[in-house]
């Protein structure tokens, strides 16, 4: 008999696998029926699994009490509500996460591993403020908590409380030196303050105690590439491979590093397309390199690429679609072809311009355009990334990169400057609410791909742009480009550089400290005015 004294033990077993399955599925409506026999169980996995499927249901005020009453049984094991919660991060039902987080914290306010877990939430889903509050609240309740005291360490440093989080990561690798993640939290603050020999040095701590760990050691290059130390960065790259997300094609074909009397004649290398349209823009540089080896080179790009791409010197093909139909004696992601040719003597591929944009396009892109004024100078504008919600990694990325078109506003003061919109995706939306007397031509409704818009950058004196494919499409056809540039900013910035080696055309305009746009809009309508007066257009 089941441990209620009801059904047999075998369809006990049968409904909780099934109802554990529909949990999994987001199913939870079924869910809850198939587990509500067991909301009274003596045994715990019956009403963890009713408790959970409520939640999932919205009846939080009805799971709340069943959830803290299992943490109460289970003192040493995760809070439920953190499984809850885990459960609905890959739905992105974030706030709903939250709400039973709330409501569990309204019957148990001082329960430590819950204060933990919605502090851990709050910080995922990008509320610093509120996920402090949270973590120091805790903290109180349990003065030594690693795992807070670690988590507290990351929302301060989000926060730009540096100092800080320096000194929590410290004090937890001091109590405990096998603390892996701290070791590693650590090494990417001090990164970001530009101290590259004690990240590191902390890195290095992070990856004896788990060298395969793939994420550390992804980071641990990123920290590499910062401090400019890109042969090794490279090779330590290639562990992003192992996350998901990368290439599936065979690991033993993938074009080995070059050394420079390496030949490809004969060779089909084929290059495919990798994390975002930026990413493409930048590694399409070493394309020609492969074709100067003899490579017969094949790109596999999304099709918001494939007329650019297909101008880049040395290109034979162009395809998309399934990769795995496709034949080569070589495959290399983009991001890859630096390490390949990371030893040689053009570790930064081939010379700026590298693209192309297509003289009849050009023609017609410019119809889209207001007539050319003398004296006028015309800035092309991009002031937002992609916010790819469903990443939240990605997505706290995009928060800080992206600047919003009301941050702006004092471009509209500046005498002699036509705004040219080259922004797409939702920040495009923002045109329709733009400050007062900000006057933004928007040519980009016309704009299909990436060539169109290599097209219009052909006729503007300046482009202005968050760190997102359009710095790396102006950088890339040899235009000037001001940058926007987040505090922590991307590692192929590097630190402390207003140039880059990987443009030659972009300036780099940093924020001074997280958040923080006004000082680089200050430092940008100067440099503005500059280039009207020095452009022969403007001048």
């Amino acid at each position: 008999m089941g441990a209620d004294g009801g059904a047999p033990e075998q369809d006990r077993h049968s409904s909780l696998r099934a109802g554990l399955e529909a949990l999994h599925s987001g199913r939870f409506d079924s869910a809850a029926a198939l587990t509500a026999p067991f909301a009274t169980d003596a045994d715990i996995e019956g009403r963890l699994l009713h408790g959970l499927a409520l939640a999932g249901c919205g009846a939080v005020e009805e799971a709340a009490p069943l959830l803290c009453r299992i943490a109460e049984e289970r003192p040493q094991a995760l809070h439920p509500v953190q499984d809850f919660a885990t459960l609905l991060a890959a739905r992105q039902r974030g706030s709903e996460a939250a709400a039973m987080f709330r409501a569990a914290l309204a019957l148990t306010p001082d329960e430590p591993r819950l204060l933990l877990a919605y502090g851990e939430h709050l910080a995922a889903w990008h509320q610093p403020d509120a996920a402090e509050t949270v973590l120091e609240r805790c903290l109180h309740l349990r003065p030594r908590d690693l795992s807070a005291m670690n988590q507290l360490g990351i929302v301060k440093a989000a926060l730009g409380q540096t100092g800080t989080a320096l000194g929590l990561f410290r004090d937890v690798v001091a109590i405990n030196p096998a603390n892996h993640a701290a070791w590693a939290n650590l090494g990417c603050a001090l990164a970001n303050e530009g101290f590259f020999e004690d990240a590191l040095a902390s890195y290095h701590r992070a990856i004896r105690l788990r060298p395969n760990e793939a994420q550390i050691r992804l980071n641990h290059s990123i920290c590499l590439l910062k401090a400019g130390r890109m042969t090794q960065g490279w090779a330590e790259h290639e562990w992003r491979l192992a996350l998901p997300g990368h290439t599936d094609l065979p690991r033993a074909r993938m074009l080995p590093n070059l050394s420079e009397p390496m030949d490809l004649s004969g060779r089909t290398v084929l290059v495919t397309q990798e994390e975002g349209l930026g990413d493409s823009l930048m590694y399409l540089r070493y394309v020609p390199l492969l074709a100067q080896r003899g490579a017969r080179v094949v790109l596999w790009v999304p099709e918001a690429l494939r007329r650019l791409a297909a101008r880049v010197e040395g290109v034979h093909e162009v395809l998309s679609g399934d990769v795995h139909g496709i034949g080569f004696d070589w495959h290399c992601p983009f991001i890859s072809l630096a390490r390949a040719f990371s030893g040689t003597t053009q570790p930064y591929g081939a010379p700026v311009p590298y693209l192309r944009a297509d003289r009849h396009r050009i023609d017609a892109m410019r119809a889209q355009l207001p007539p050319a004024r003398s004296g006028v100078l015309r800035v092309g504008l991009a002031w937002g990334g992609a916010p790819r919600s469903h990443d939240p990694v990605a997505h706290g990325i995009d928060l800080r990169r992206s600047i919003g078109l009301a941050a702006l506003a004092p471009l509209a003061g500046l005498e002699g400057v036509q705004l040219v919109s080259l922004q797409k995706g939702p920040y495009a939306d923002e045109l329709a609410s733009a400050p007062e007397g900000l006057q933004i031509h928007d040519p980009m409704p016309a704009v299909e791909d990436l060539d169109d818009t290599a097209a219009l950058m052909m006729d503007l004196d300046v482009v202005v742009s968050v760190d997102t494919s359009v710095v790396h499409l102006a950088g890339a056809l040899g235009r000037p480009t001001l940058l926007l540039d987040r505090w922590d900013n991307c590692w192929r910035w590097l630190h402390g550089r207003d140039d880059s080696p990987w443009y030659p055309t972009v300036s780099i305009l940093r924020q001074s400290r997280p958040g923080d746009w006004s000082g680089v809009v200050d430092r940008l309508l100067p440099m503005l005015e500059l280039a009207r007066t020095a452009s022969p257009r403007g001048g």
